[in-house]
């Protein structure tokens, strides 16, 4: 990645090969095997806390309102009180205009149906108290039975960075893939269905 580079779009190849990780795969290939169907699906509630929702529309250079985000997701980690019930609406208003101007293309792309993998350095685009990070990002558009959609987005935090030098990722010393810490089979609580598909954020 290069020092002006902040979002760099990947091939989605890199999910189907196995190169984004586990749980990217999963999330991909659920998406392919269910044709863009969202059903009642175990596995899926078991990878419910890593997936942020959001609504399937958003103005020009922005992004879309949140619906549900899940205690594991970067989101909840460095924004933890933007879903609080007397927090400002919308909870994508914490996110500075800089950074969500920069993801927004993204959630565009994919609102047409196309699955979209990113990779991010964020350098100081998330305001003060946020570190400089590398993630990476998959969205996915889901359809359920009864016609609701929602944006499915997996965000992979790769490398908090120690230094905001915009230094090419692969070249830090501290740089690691994402690890093979999940499976669907493992263990995890069951999301409400109201959270999963209403209009929280």
């Amino acid at each position: 990645m290069s020092k002006n580079t902040f979002v760099e779009p990947l091939p989605i190849s890199n999910v189907e090969s196995g190169l984004a990780g586990e749980r990217a795969q999963f999330l991909l290939d659920t998406w392919k095997e269910n044709r863009g169907v969202m059903i009642r699906d175990s596995r899926m509630t078991k990878l419910s806390p890593w997936l942020l929702l959001t609504l399937p529309d958003a103005e020009p250079g922005d992004v879309p309102k949140i619906t549900f985000a899940g205690n594991q997701t970067t989101f909840r980690r460095f924004f933890p009180h933007a879903l609080d019930p007397d927090a400002p609406k919308p909870a994508t208003s914490f996110l500075p205009e800089a950074y969500r101007t920069g993801v927004a293309d993204g959630y565009h792309s994919v609102f047409k149906g196309e699955p979209w993998l990113d990779i991010q350095r964020t350098g100081n685009r998330l305001g003060a108290g946020v570190p400089d990070m590398t993630l990476q990002r998959l969205l996915v558009r889901f359809e359920t039975r009864a016609g609701i959609v929602r944006i499915f987005c997996l965000m992979e935090l790769l490398e908090i960075h120690e230094q905001r030098d915009l230094s090419d990722h692969t070249r830090h010393p501290h740089y690691c893939p994402q690890k093979s810490d999940w499976h669907p089979a493992y263990q995890a609580t069951a999301l409400p269905r109201q959270e999963r598909y209403g209009c929280s954020g």
